[in-house]
């Protein structure tokens, strides 16, 4: 994994990552300033070979050829023997169960001392406190002394033919173990990673949570605006019902200005047509009056013939006046025709 890619994943879901590093601090500082503590205590044993008589000592003392010394330690070519066994007993669940029964420590060991020889025998003793610490060292050496007699004594052998055990160091201190905080310290650093880890998995899943309700709503969005679409290409394909006047309705709003302005151009040709009827209708009563005139005048001069055509001022001016109102009316009805 690339830890440039790491950092930018910390980064990125910090929100996520910053709780989980504070709650391992927190336990990481608890546990070394306040945690369960271990200390420690050591006894050193030395064992010492028998002083079996020579045979210039039975001459002297011939009582000492009486001695039993049968000690199977002393055939044995190899002189941890005795070391090793004593070790092996004392390490059996049972040592572990009487020092828990007495109120002690289960954590203990003993092992051969500095270089693996078994003439030095180190017991380490482990406890909660200074005290039980102590206490299981010297209940372990006891053991110990008296494990190296009873394994020797398996035939009766006499005190000179026994291998002893002699104190090298005495556990009067016991020593607190950094390491075992260090230890717990370390387990609850291993325990935050694996949180802080967690916590950016959790991160992850929420934005695709996120990102997956997103796509739904944009999807869902995009099938309703596509509906809409669809309903509104329906209704424009539906022809628009007539008005009142007998005319299409206008079926969409961009039309509205175009409308405007055919019928602002209706409303002037109107005008124009209006005008135009009252002139002519003007002119063609002024004609009739003009003839009119010049007949009477040519009657009082010379007595002419009454013109047959000639009719009344008021007959003339009434039949001027319905032509003028068709004429008008045929041009108010030819804007209504054009569209």
């Amino acid at each position: 994994m690339d830890p440039t890619g790491v950092l930018r994943s910390l980064w990125k879901y910090r929100w996520f990552v910053l709780p989980a590093l504070l709650i391992t601090l927190g336990v990481a500082a608890y546990v070394y300033a306040l945690g369960p503590r271990s200390y420690e205590s050591t006894t050193s044993y030395a064992l010492v070979n028998p002083d079996v008589p020579t045979e210039a000592d039975i001459e002297r003392d011939p009582a000492l050829a009486k001695l039993n010394g049968d000690n199977p330690y002393l055939r044995s070519t190899d002189p941890n023997l005795v070391a090793n066994v004593v070790i092996t007993r004392l390490q059996s669940p049972a040592t572990a169960a009487y020092l828990e029964d007495v109120g002690l420590s289960r954590d203990f060991s003993v092992a051969p001392g500095v270089g693996g020889s078994g003439f030095i025998v180190e017991i380490t003793g482990v406890g909660a406190t200074p005290t039980q610490s102590v206490g299981t060292s010297a209940a372990l050496g006891a053991m110990f002394e008296r494990e190296l007699r009873t394994i020797q004594k398996v035939n009766g052998a006499d005190d000179r033919f026994l291998f002893t055990s002699l104190m090298v160091a005495q556990a009067d201190e016991a020593t607190e173990q950094f390491s075992s905080r260090l230890r717990a310290v370390v387990i609850v650093l291993v325990g935050g990673v694996v949180l802080v880890f967690g916590a950016v998995s959790l991160g992850r899943s929420i934005d695709a949570v996120r990102v997956r309700r997103r796509a739904a709503a944009a999807a869902a969005a995009l099938e309703e605006a596509a509906a809409l679409e669809e309903d509104e290409e329906e209704e424009g394909d539906e022809p628009d019902p007539p008005d009142a006047a007998g005319e299409p309705a206008a079926t969409d709003a961009a039309d509205a200005p175009a409308l405007e302005a055919s019928e602002a151009e209706q409303r002037l040709v109107t005008a124009e047509s209006v005008e135009r009827g009252g002139a002519e209708r003007v002119g063609r009563g002024k004609r009739p009056a003009r003839k009119k005139r010049a007949a009477k005048t040519a009657r009082s001069a010379g007595d002419a013939p009454n013109d047959p055509t000639d009719e009344p001022d008021s007959a003339a001016d009434g039949h001027d006046g319905i032509d003028a109102d068709t004429d008008a009316a045929r041009e108010l009805e030819l804007p209504h025709a054009r569209r």
